[in-house]
């Protein structure tokens, strides 16, 4: 099992804060080419891909109801993940793309230029390391510990607050990730002595999700440490 560092720092104010979320690994666009749609596919991996990009024709047989996975450019270096690229590009089958143009021509008004279409490119690419899908937002994390920054040195509970104007905080938590992304395990390693913190801590990190990762073209469970420093403003 790979492991990964990230380094989160949240620095609490009195709006609201939020992260950005990633875009799903698998997307459709319009290629250039009249009437062919470009399909896309990111998977991370452990290698340098050094941003290549498999490209595939898959040509649909409407009589077989078969389609014929054709790759374009494999690549000479990384003979593993011409394999991986194979294993993805087969998860699209006949019937994906046929309910695939059916939406598409229902989204287009049953526009005549958009029709069942016999062929479909697929670009598949495989960046180094990991990547978050489905980022942690943190709002009610956010909300829990601007109230603590508000804490004046009068105030009965300041010097026990877990974070204060003069006191930040690190949370250390490992995430252990099934190769799909999805996160299957979150250790705290140092909770704090506030467990409403520790469980909006766990919580938000549970209901994460990485971009699915192979290591040398297989897929691979994987773990990351993340470090998650709570400061207050100045």
């Amino acid at each position: 099992m790979l492991k990964f560092n990230f380094i989160l720092i949240l620095l609490f104010s009195f709006c609201p804060f939020s992260f950005a979320t990633e875009h799903d690994n698998h997307t459709q666009t319009l290629s250039s080419e009249p009437n062919i749609r470009t399909l896309k596919i990111i998977e991370h991996t452990n290698l340098d891909t050094q941003n290549y990009i498999w490209q595939f024709e898959l040509t649909l047989n409407s009589q077989e109801k078969t389609i014929t996975y054709t790759l374009l450019n494999p690549s000479p270096k990384w003979t593993v993940l011409n394999q991986r690229a194979s294993e993805l590009a087969q998860n699209y089958t006949y019937e994906k793309l046929e309910n695939l143009n059916q939406s598409e021509n229902k989204n287009a008004n049953n526009d005549p230029t958009i029709q069942s279409l016999p062929v479909y490119h697929l670009n598949i690419r495989f960046p180094q390391g990991i990547a978050w899908k489905k980022q942690p937002r943190f709002q009610r994390l956010a909300d829990a510990s601007a109230r603590l920054c508000k804490l004046q040195p009068n105030d009965a509970n300041y010097e026990s607050a877990v974070i204060h104007k003069n006191r930040s905080y690190t949370f250390n938590t490992q995430l252990y990730m099934h190769a799909n992304g999805q996160v299957n395990y979150v250790d705290l390693l140092n909770p704090s002595s506030n467990p409403q913190l520790n469980q909006l801590i766990y919580k938000e990190l549970i209901s994460s999700q990485f971009q699915p990762f192979n290591e040398n073209g297989v897929p691979a469970s994987f773990k990351a440490e993340q470090p998650i420093l709570l400061v207050c403003p100045d």
